[in-house]
């Protein structure tokens, strides 16, 4: 982990630049975590609120039978610690980075401050609230679509250039299925020539309207 700053560039972005108050803008710190760092620790009490600006993380919760589940994956701009910030409670979850990743962190050494601020209650509302939405989608997905389905509307939607890099163990976990079922519908597709594979975790989509029309349309 490695601070960046100046903080100048980023805050051109007004998205951080409104969720942030302005009072508190000398007080912003710009951070690089390298593959594999804990942004933040579950049961720790945070020090910092991140908003996420790059890089993708995955999001986990220790079980106290000493399970591990992967809850998300998060890798669009989003915030990192605003239920702890308004819970007042250690932090829920494990985020741990996948890629490289820069985020803009605010000390939490004002908190009164912040929870007295309307402007920032309205932001960190908007983005709880942004959060619920799509656990709804994700949670009635999970139960109404198949494996199948679900995965083609995954593999559409982070493919690059019709080119998608599979992290099978990552994902079955995400999907709430087992390594092996994952990796027997992969095949499935291959069988079916909807997809192709390129190399051991590289595969190009060759028949996308055939995908497209597989893919939850919602």
């Amino acid at each position: 982990m490695k601070n960046i700053n100046p903080l100048t560039n980023f805050l051109k972005d007004e998205a951080i630049a409104h969720f942030f108050p302005e009072k508190y803008h000398q007080y912003l710190q710009v951070m690089t975590y390298q593959k594999g760092q804990l942004i933040c620790s579950q049961g720790d009490t945070l020090e910092h609120i991140a908003y996420l600006l790059s890089g993708r993380a995955k999001v986990i919760r220790h079980s106290a039978n000493g399970k591990e589940h992967i809850l998300e994956t998060i890798e669009q701009p989003t915030i990192i610690g605003d239920i702890e910030l308004l819970t007042q409670r250690p932090a829920v979850s494990s985020v741990i980075t996948l890629t490289e990743c820069v985020l803009v962190q605010l000390p939490l050494c004002h908190q009164t401050a912040l929870l007295a601020d309307p402007i920032f209650l309205y932001h960190i509302g908007r983005e709880i609230a942004h959060k619920c939405y799509q656990q709804n989608i994700s949670s009635a997905a999970n139960i109404t679509y198949s494996v199948k389905e679900r995965l083609a509307t995954h593999i559409l939607k982070h493919a690059q250039e019709d080119l998608y890099h599979l992290e099978l163990s990552l994902l079955a976990d995400a999907f709430g299925t087992s390594y092996r079922h994952l990796s027997r519908v992969i095949k499935q597709m291959v069988d079916e020539k909807l997809l192709s594979k390129t190399s051991s975790k590289t595969y190009t989509i060759t028949e996308r309207q055939k995908l497209q029309h597989l893919a939850i349309q919602e």
